[in-house]
């Protein structure tokens, strides 16, 4: 019997192509031991997340993965699935299939939160990132399913890009090629050009650029050396191995870069990481074996406040970049941020929504009205499309959702169940979204004549009377006008009459 450590808990985490164990000791994270499973088959002509294909390969795992943690004495098991491009029906099948057959119920992440939680798991465990990111830092991580941009400022996230360039499709094209053509490298090149050059107005060139790749298991193998996790590219190499990929065959190949599980999306990785290059022109390029694996198990699984404020920081800086390239007027936006924060803070025991969704609230804030960017008429519904169809980075799909249909309900529009969207919510988000939005729309309508005229709330509970008492320094007549038309909806979700008040200011 494995001595038992104190206080430990197994992550367990589901990608595509394989399966995933880390057991952590806390407070210190001290990694006690770390298992994998081999490689799933990915089917070339169907999704990347081909979970049910391989639904035997992974309870195998699983199961001699919780015989591994009983060897510890963890009774604290997580478990965690990349959703990569996997639809909502099937996530729910193998959701369910993997609960009656492990006794394990899984938490699928999308993409966004996955990365969430690698950036900030660099950003605290990479001794060299601030350095690094002093002046402009890209990080690189190349996926199966797609390949995601982030661009770092003196050691802060400044935004992120999603590209449909993942190792597993560019892999499936190569398959598909080599049917029809001899020499399909020239093909995939271009492939690979035509999904980046729409980014190339939108990055910055620097002289102290880095560029920081993450997910490449040959340049890992090949770079960092045991018990690191940072290596300096050499640029010569990479280009004299590139070069060698485009002109030998795979066998020569897989035993010069001396790997295999991964070999398959050597090619692919190397072409994207040089076109990236091309484009960024850093000054120096990096690699890491920092994964997300390590995220999860120092991160999101164990509730690390540090990860919590970096990750929360990302969502609002991605939010504010939307609003901008939308045109949302900052200075509205702020009022009705600030405001909606206060109510939401001073009628915690009326609307009793923990503090997460305080955070979802300033997120809708930010970008309720996006939709103007179309048309300022029914801009709320064009508000709602836009996020749904934009996720910010961090957030569940759920959230993402919440966000949306606040902002959807946060003007004209009332949750009721004459809204086809607000009646095919699950039943247990009705009530924190039109809680939500009764906030925001009543803070919305104290700045309607998009002023900022108020500059103090002080709220005051009588009875069924909520008493906000407003300083301000103009007349409110259009904002007490709006204020009668859009209480309503406070009104009939808590119970409680908004009842606005002008106080002169100085």
């Amino acid at each position: 019997m494995i001595k038992m450590k104190n206080d430990m808990i197994a992550v367990i985490y589901l990608q595509p192509d394989q399966v995933r164990m880390r057991i952590v000791e806390r407070p210190d994270f001290k990694i006690i031991n770390n298992v994998q499973s081999g490689s799933f088959q990915i089917d070339t002509n169907g999704p990347t997340a081909n979970y049910m294909a391989n639904m035997e390969a992974i309870v195998d795992n699983i199961e001699g993965f919780k015989e591994l943690a009983r060897d510890y004495q963890v009774k604290n098991i997580l478990f965690y699935g990349a959703r990569e491009d996997l639809d909502e029906v099937t996530a729910s099948y193998v959701r369910d299939q993997l609960e009656v057959r492990t006794g394990l119920t899984i938490e699928w992440l999308n993409n966004n939160q996955l990365m969430a939680e690698l950036m900030s798991h660099i950003m605290t465990t990479l001794p060299d990132f601030k350095k690094m990111s002093k002046h402009c830092l890209y990080l690189l991580s190349i996926g199966l399913d797609s390949t995601t941009l982030a661009f770092f400022h003196h050691d802060q996230f400044e935004a992120s890009w999603e590209i449909d360039l993942g190792g597993a499709h560019i892999h499936q094209l190569v398959e598909r090629l080599n049917q029809t053509t001899t020499n399909p490298n020239e093909i995939i090149q271009d492939y690979i050009n035509s999904k980046l050059e729409y980014l190339e107005p939108e990055l910055k060139r620097h002289k102290k650029t880095v560029l920081l790749i993450q997910n490449s298991a040959t340049l890992n193998a090949r770079y960092i050396p045991k018990h690191e996790h940072l290596a300096k590219l050499p640029r010569d190499q990479f280009q004299d191995t590139l070069k060698h990929m485009l002109l030998t065959s795979d066998n020569y190949l897989q035993r010069y870069l001396g790997v295999n599980q991964q070999f398959p999306y050597a090619l692919p990785n190397y072409l994207v990481i040089a076109r990236m290059a091309r484009i960024i022109a850093p000054q120096s390029i990096y690699v890491t074996d920092l994964s997300t694996m390590g995220g999860l198990s120092t991160g999101i699984a164990v509730d690390n406040t540090d990860d919590q404020q970096k990750r929360d920081n990302m969502i609002r800086t991605s939010a504010d970049n939307m609003a901008r390239r939308y045109g949302v007027d900052p200075s509205h936006s702020d009022f009705v941020t600030r405001f909606a924060l206060q109510l939401f803070d001073q009628l915690k025991p009326i609307h009793r929504l923990n503090n997460h969704y305080r955070l979802l609230l300033e997120i809708a804030a930010k970008i309720d009205d996006i939709g103007n960017f179309i048309n300022q008429e029914g801009h709320y519904r064009h508000s709602a499309y836009i996020l749904e169809a934009n996720p910010l980075i961090g957030l569940s799909d759920q959230d993402n959702r919440i966000i949306a249909e606040v902002a959807r309900y946060h003007s004209a529009e009332v949750p009721t169940v004459s809204q086809s969207h607000y009646r095919h919510l699950d039943d247990d988000l009705q009530l924190p979204v039109a809680k939500l939005a009764a906030i925001l729309r009543l803070v919305d309508a104290l700045d309607d004549s998009r002023q900022q005229k108020i500059s103090q709330l002080r709220l005051k509970l009588k009875g069924q009377r909520l008493v906000i008492k407003a300083t301000a320094n103009d007349d409110l007549v259009l904002e007490k006008w709006s204020f009668s038309k859009k209480s309503q909806l406070f009104t009939d979700v808590f119970g409680i009459t908004p009842v606005l008040k002008e106080k002169e200011g100085r």
